[in-house]
């Protein structure tokens, strides 16, 4: 499996990494320095003191080690304080009746810079060529959109009438893409506790991508079966199932991380 998520994510050519280093050390010559601004500090609380050194598309170091450095422009926060890039993990644009571009110049600029999108609204109802108008915008914009392939289209068989349909191997064609994470919530939990196999063969596609779940008014009792399968997170958990026998189960319960600061690298102007 090729998925190059992961080198978005990750992947720092050894040429930038030189320059950051280079920057870091104090031997070359910064693009951007921010000056007369703190920085949030998300693991220990509080603030950091002091300038955001950046140099091309990368925040090259913080704080007040870097207050002499030399830069091609400094900018003047005037005080502001500065936080990382907000994180959306789980989010239907579609459903906002906006664009993916509308939805990018609205939410940029207030600091939402990723953004996890299940655009399985769409896909319900053009199918699988709604899904790829979505990639193409997705591929296009400056915030990091990310796709999750929807998985279940209608959302539950006999329950929903929609207008298309999202068959497994149309959804292998997209697995690979660049901007996608992995498979999105598994909407039919029922149909994945009575081993259904048209849902567990998608369940096992997706098996090396990130696989979210569903599960307004889940009981303990069907976590183990749900865990079988690998899905990690767990979306609609009512305030009541929020339990111990829940967490140490390692269900990450989606609204607690949805709109949460996240480190982010790139810096976005």
């Amino acid at each position: 499996m090729n998925n190059s998520i992961n080198h978005k994510f990750h992947h720092i050519s050894r040429a930038e990494y030189q320059e950051l280093l280079a920057v870091s050390r104090g031997d070359a010559v910064a693009d951007y320095i921010i000056d007369n601004v703190s920085i949030l500090d998300l693991i220990n609380g509080g603030e950091i003191s002091g300038p955001i050194v950046i140099k091309g598309r990368y925040i090259a170091g913080v704080g007040a080690e870097y207050t002499d450095a030399p830069a091609l422009q400094r900018i003047d926060a005037h005080g502001a304080t500065a936080v990382p890039g907000f994180i959306d993990a789980h989010l239907h644009i579609e459903s906002s009746m906006m664009t993916p571009v509308t939805f990018e110049t609205a939410t940029l600029p207030r600091g939402l810079t990723t953004v996890i999108c299940d655009p399985h609204e769409i896909v319900n109802v053009m199918g699988e060529a709604g899904f790829a108008w979505f990639a193409r915008c997705a591929e296009q914009a400056r915030q990091n959109q990310y796709l999750q392939v929807s998985s279940c289209v209608p959302a539950l068989e006999g329950c929903d009438v929609n207008g298309a349909s999202f068959t497994l191997e149309q959804m292998l064609a997209w697995r690979d893409h660049p901007q996608v994470t992995g498979l999105a919530e598994m909407m039919d939990y029922p149909g994945v506790i009575s081993g259904q196999n048209a849902l567990l063969d998608k369940l096992d596609a997706f098996r090396h991508l990130t696989l979210d779940g569903h599960c307004p008014g889940w009981v303990v009792k069907n976590l183990t079966p749900i865990l079988l399968r690998v899905l990690k997170t767990a979306r609609k958990l009512s305030a009541g199932r929020r339990t111990p026998e829940i967490t140490t189960r390692h269900v990450v319960d989606d609204p607690r991380r949805v709109r949460c600061p996240a480190i982010s690298t790139h810096w976005h102007r």
